[in-house]
């Protein structure tokens, strides 16, 4: 999921673990910030910002989770082989 461009509501909401309407003020809370910095967001149907930013909000660790990726991708690769 981390490797999407765009987070919504249900990426964030999936991300931290909470409900929605947690997940709807954390992105509002990153919208914000990015139009204090004066950057633009994009407009649509879906309000959505950027993964980068989801990302640094939860103050996730990208190179441990993409360590355990691959290892998870390894582990299914090997028990498809057998």
């Amino acid at each position: 999921m981390v490797n999407k461009q765009w987070a919504n509501i249900n990426d964030i909401q999936q991300l931290c673990g909470n409900g929605r309407d947690k997940a709807r003020s954390i992105r509002e809370e990153i919208e914000i910030d990015i139009k204090k910095s004066g950057k633009k967001l994009l407009e649509g149907k879906e309000k959505k910002v950027p993964m980068s930013k989801v990302i640094d909000y939860l103050n996730m660790d990208i190179d441990y989770i993409a360590k355990m990726a691959m290892l998870e991708q390894k582990i299914n690769n090997d028990r498809s082989i057998k």
